[in-house]
């Protein structure tokens, strides 16, 4: 019977590594989320200041999602 050797250190990398990125990218992408959320309630109140300002936060969020999500990928092609 053959064994496989298993990089036990790679493999925990890997899965804190992936853990701790999908955290991110979760709790920012909601960030942006509620960002629009709040710039869309804001605007219909007739508060334009905290309207731009959620808006701002609505679009930072949606790009560092989205830049983190470009990364992982980038790494993941450069790898193979």
């Amino acid at each position: 019977m053959t064994r496989a050797a298993i990089d036990t250190t790679a493999l925990l990398k890997m899965l804190y590594s992936s853990l701790l990125a999908s955290v991110f990218v979760a709790v920012v992408f909601s960030t942006g989320l509620l960002g629009a959320i709040k710039a869309s309630d804001s605007r219909r109140a007739g508060r334009g200041v905290a309207a731009t300002a959620y808006a701002v936060l609505a679009v930072v969020g949606v790009l560092l999602a989205g830049g983190a999500i470009v990364y992982g990928l980038v790494l993941i092609a450069r790898k193979s």
